[in-house]
């Protein structure tokens, strides 16, 4: 697993709402460490890490014109 599929499961997972320390258990890392990812990515506004799963979905799949 890529380090960037990681934090996007990180952002994901608390963007479902699922608590920093049951994500950090998930994918094996320390709470701090999944905290500030998810802080970079606006935790705990879920509204914008929602935002930003799908950016990353959105930029990972374009549309077809």
């Amino acid at each position: 697993m890529s380090e960037n599929s990681k934090q996007q499961m990180i952002i994901t997972m608390l963007a479902e709402g699922n608590p920093v320390w049951f994500v950090a258990g998930m994918v094996n890392m320390r709470s701090h460490d999944v905290y500030l990812i998810g802080k970079a990515a606006g935790y705990p506004d879920k509204f914008k890490l929602r935002r930003a799963v799908w950016a990353a979905r959105n930029q990972a799949h374009p549309l077809a014109a």
